[in-house]
């Protein structure tokens, strides 16, 4: 029986489906193994210890400001206060020499 090209075409198709499907099946497998033996060392495993405070031991005060990311409250801010602008209080649409007067025409008598 010939097979027509119709028929190769559906069952490639078939086949390629069927190879992601079984992709995706092991994938998961993989991860549910990977997944359940880290759970296993984890129970495994004993809780992580803090070690024990002495007495010499200081708490930091200012914790940001020990690593530079925030300034110490006593020091004075680095960049002053900026001023606004006094220019912008002026109107910016016109000229700064001032508004120019039209010619006055004086009628001649």
């Amino acid at each position: 029986m010939a097979e027509t090209p119709r028929r190769v075409e559906g069952l490639q198709r078939v086949q390629i489906g069927l190879t992601g499907l079984a992709g995706v099946v092991l994938l998961v497998g993989l991860a549910n193994i990977v997944i359940d033996k880290a759970r296993i060392d984890d129970a495994a495993a004993p809780p992580p210890t803090m070690p024990a405070a002495t007495a010499n031991a200081v708490a930091p005060k200012e914790p940001l400001a020990e690593l530079g990311v925030q300034p110490a409250p006593d020091q004075a801010p680095v960049v002053p206060d900026l001023q606004p602008d006094p220019n912008l209080n002026k109107p910016m649409d016109q000229d700064p020499a001032g508004p120019e007067q039209p010619p006055q025409n004086s009628p001649q008598n």
